[in-house]
């Protein structure tokens, strides 16, 4: 059972993260709305650190390529578990983004998102210090004040992603209107904005994929190196890796949390190696990944799991060519 002490200022926020976060495309950024031909279906599931408590976080989404209007739009579902009280964030998000090429190689494609959130608890579950008598036993009754049990809001996301066939950089601005979330009710406390940066390049092992006689690039091998920059007001990280792809397969390998701005000297930002293994079956992508805790971590979080499943549509066969899909990694 989890001992917690509840208090206004450690119930303010929940941090989700998704250690593959580009199976995870419309929670990165509502830029990848639409962003491949035809459509997908997206079910991430996350466990993280199981020996140190209840933390788990789901989500599904569905995006649409429209071709006559340049444009995409998607539905994401999420909901983020943590603790014994059940403190949960339930959100749902919905996403429009559209692009434009601005030269022979390159396309710019900017993103919107809306947001309903719902942050809620079960604070009956909860137990506090006072609650625990001299024999260590739990007793009932708690002075600790009960927030209220949900807090719904409203929020926005923007982005903008710019990509060649090679290369992709973006940028995403989350909590754009800085909402009131507090369960406490609390005027004083809004969301932080939270930015992403990240990019990245895809290189082709062997024969150049275009021209005639050439390879199909889904018989080819690949390698991508890419990295994620996350900064908000009371912490950043910094995440690179490089996938490697081989039709069917995908290996990852990433560190997260590498040290750029420390703000708490209890604490260093280096969070976790990730290794990732992804497999494709037809239209069918599922990656499993595990992270292993580093530096105090270690032996006391157990890692964490998470699974990735992927369903792309094919497009109609004359509607392939009309669109440049972004490079970045399935997995």
């Amino acid at each position: 059972m989890l001992i917690m002490i509840l208090s206004a200022a450690n119930t303010k926020a929940q941090i989700i993260q998704f250690s593959q976060f580009y199976s995870c495309p419309l929670f990165l950024a509502p830029s990848y709305a639409g962003a491949i031909d035809a459509s997908r279906v997206v079910v991430n599931y996350r466990n993280q650190w199981p020996e140190a408590g209840t933390f788990n976080t789901y989500a599904a989404s569905y995006d649409q390529h429209l071709y006559k209007i340049k444009s995409g739009i998607g539905l994401m579902l999420m909901r983020d578990e943590a603790g014994d009280g059940n403190l949960a964030l339930t959100v749902a998000d919905l996403c429009y983004s559209w692009y434009t090429k601005v030269s022979r190689d390159w396309t710019v494609r900017p993103g919107i998102s809306f947001k309903y959130n719902k942050r809620s608890i079960d604070f009956e579950k909860l137990i506090f210090g006072d609650m625990i008598d001299e024999k260590g036993e739990v007793k009932h009754g708690t002075a600790e004040a009960g927030p209220s049990t949900n807090k719904p809001y409203t929020d926005m996301q923007v982005s903008c992603i710019g990509y060649s066939e090679k290369y992709w950089g973006g940028l995403s601005v989350d909590h754009l209107l800085r909402p009131k979330a507090s369960l406490y009710n609390d005027d004083s406390y809004r969301e932080d904005m939270k930015i992403s940066a990240f990019g990245g390049a895809k290189f082709f092992i062997g024969a150049t994929p275009t021209g005639r006689g050439r390879r199909n690039k889904d018989d080819m091998q690949s390698v991508s190196v890419t990295a994620l920059y996350e900064y908000s007001k009371q912490s950043d990280q910094l995440s690179v890796g490089a996938y490697w792809n081989k039709l069917p397969f995908t290996l990852g390998m990433w560190v997260r949390g590498i040290p750029i701005a420390v703000r708490n000297e209890s604490y260093g930002n280096l969070d976790a190696i990730i290794l990732l293994l992804g497999y494709k079956i037809f239209d069918l992508h599922i990656g499993y990944s595990y992270d292993f805790s580093v530096g105090e971590l270690l032996s006391t979080t157990g890692g964490s799991h998470e699974i990735s499943v992927m369903y792309e549509f094919q497009p109609k066969a004359k509607a392939k060519k009309r669109h440049a899909a972004i490079s970045c990694p399935k997995l």
